[in-house]
């Protein structure tokens, strides 16, 4: 009798632990979702379409991207913020955008230190500023000079939009040289870069795979690079940090997160998957290529890196007096 129960019991842990692993499954077991918090055809798109394909392989499900841009970024931080934490739910965004949001909103509907966990950085690239040839200053030093000999204001730079990293990295620009150029905000780098082509304005602030092209054609002139050393696809392209300002430095960085709470076994495993596929000779050539550099990190650096983002732009914000109104 003995036997027999513990028989029972043994064949009954076998089915319930049986049914447990079959309703859990193996991840992934279904399409997974990445989103992009902007438009089609800009950069975050670009590297989460390719990112998408090789996961895609590397994962055996599909990974498909869907675009869910609006509220700087906030729309489609939300549905990630709110959604299972299971993995199948990931995003692709600037962090620094997530960093910026945290003091330019006066009101979030999520909070992205508690509501999102970070899988790993992919790539970076600084940004610089341009200048419409017929614009009298080369350098740093000339902008100052000439920018200090204007009324305040009377100067302008575009942007892709009103609290981007692009507009807050020209009011610390700004902030750390003590000049005054007046921001235009975009809808894009694209119509940014239309306008300072066709001298609707004399300066932008864009990413530098944005620029790269009209630089290296000559029908745009770069001032100088947010970063502390020069780019390798343009080491021409002096440096704030050579020009003496190191503070004004700004460089885009993608990452990608997913829902808060996800099992640690799914986020070890789309960090693994992700360093492959971004090491692969294939998709680090491409991402050179296009101007980006290579940025691949832990979960918890990827967190640690939010953390800092969000300390560095605050008090950067909050003296710009920028808001999302």
């Amino acid at each position: 009798m003995k036997s027999r129960l513990l028989g029972l019991c043994f064949s009954t842990l076998l089915i319930f632990q049986y049914g447990l692993s079959s309703a859990q499954g193996v991840y992934p077991d279904r399409t997974v979702r990445l989103i992009v918090p902007q438009t089609a055809g800009g950069p975050s798109d670009i590297v989460g379409r390719l990112l998408a394909q090789k996961l895609t392989n590397s994962l055996g499900k599909s990974v498909i991207v869907e675009n869910k841009p609006g509220a700087g970024g906030n729309i489609g931080i939300d549905i990630i913020a709110k959604s299972k934490p299971d993995g199948y739910n990931l995003i692709i965004t600037i962090v620094g955008i997530l960093g910026i949001n945290e003091t330019l909103y006066k009101t979030l509907p999520f909070n992205v230190l508690k509501d999102l966990d970070g899988i790993s950085k992919i790539a970076s690239s600084p940004l610089v500023l341009v200048a419409n040839p017929a614009f009298e200053p080369n350098t740093i030093s000339e902008l100052i000079t000439y920018a200090k000999s204007k009324p305040a204001l009377s100067i302008s730079y575009g942007s892709s939009g009103t609290g981007s990293p692009q507009h807050i990295g020209g009011e610390l620009l700004n902030i750390k040289t003590g000049i005054k150029l007046n921001h235009i905000p975009y809808k894009g780098a694209a119509p940014a870069l239309m306008d300072l082509l066709g001298n609707q304005v004399p300066l932008a602030i864009v990413g530098l795979p944005a620029a790269l092209p009209y630089i290296k054609s000559g029908k745009l002139k770069a001032i100088a690079t947010f970063s502390k050393s020069r780019s390798k696809l343009a080491p021409t392209i002096p440096t704030f940090y050579d020009s003496g300002f190191p503070e004004v430095e700004a460089e885009v960085v993608y990452g990608v997160f997913t829902t808060a709470g996800t099992p640690k076994p799914i986020l070890t495993e789309l960090n693994q998957k992700i360093g492959e596929i971004i090491n692969s000779k294939e998709v680090k050539e491409k991402l050179l290529s296009d101007g980006f550099d290579i940025a691949l990190s832990s979960p918890s650096e990827l967190n640690d890196y939010l953390k800092n983002e969000i300390q560095k732009w605050r008090p950067i914000v909050q003296d710009s007096g920028a808001t999302s109104d």
